[in-house]
């Protein structure tokens, strides 16, 4: 491992950001403003039911997020992680992704280096797990 990687380990000299960086801020730009702007009670939102859940009992592996989503940006964080653990961190996630991508297009020079594969392993526990506590509450 080179001397430069072993003293930036988790930040790397960037650019603005990429037109990926951008979509996905804006798809979650979209959610948080959605999940803000919709109340659960009232159409659209009143009209969606999981089909898993309906057909067979078993919760799927999202079920929650949307009311995870409305009660997050509202603040209610215990209510949030109580319907969906994982739909809490997609929804901290997408905050955090929108507030790096704007520092980003304001000339941050910085970016975050997270090694690829254990992205893959932290998402793989987080939907297990979640699914876990869907099936057990």
């Amino acid at each position: 491992m080179s001397a430069q990687k072993k003293n930036n380990y988790f930040f790397s000299r960037a650019g603005p950001p990429s037109v990926h960086a951008l979509g996905l801020g804006a798809v979650a730009a979209a959610l948080l403003g959605g999940a803000a702007v919709l109340q659960l009670e009232a159409p659209p939102l009143s009209l969606f039911v999981c089909p898993l859940r309906a057909a067979t009992g078993i919760p799927c592996l999202s079920c929650g997020c949307t009311h995870a989503f409305h009660f997050a940006v509202r603040g209610q964080l215990l209510a949030a992680v109580e319907a969906s653990p994982l739909g809490t961190l997609l929804a901290f996630l997408c905050a955090a992704h929108v507030v790096w991508t704007l520092l980003r297009l304001v000339g941050l020079p910085w970016a975050l280096l997270i090694p690829p594969r254990a992205v893959r392993w932290a998402a793989a526990f987080a939907v297990a797990a979640n699914w876990l506590f869907l099936v057990a509450r």
